[in-house]
């Protein structure tokens, strides 16, 4: 794919899912939480932990709202 082309949602949502398998299984004291990559700030301050959950809630919504 050539640089300057917009990236799809389903490439995003396959970064987001990587994001978030970081956070599950390298900060296995408390799960989900920030401390799994190297954008952790803090134990619960993560930009791309919260960008991850955000893009997963905003395809999630708009797969509900079209299954009505």
């Amino acid at each position: 794919m050539p640089i300057d082309e917009p990236v799809s949602t389903a490439t995003e949502l396959f970064i987001a899912k990587r994001v978030l398998d970081a956070h599950w299984t390298r900060a296995l004291d408390r799960p989900w939480r920030a401390g799994g990559c190297l954008e952790c700030r803090g134990r619960s301050e993560c930009r791309q932990l919260d960008w991850a959950l955000a893009l997963t809630a905003e395809v999630a919504s708009v797969i509900f709202r079209n299954g009505e």
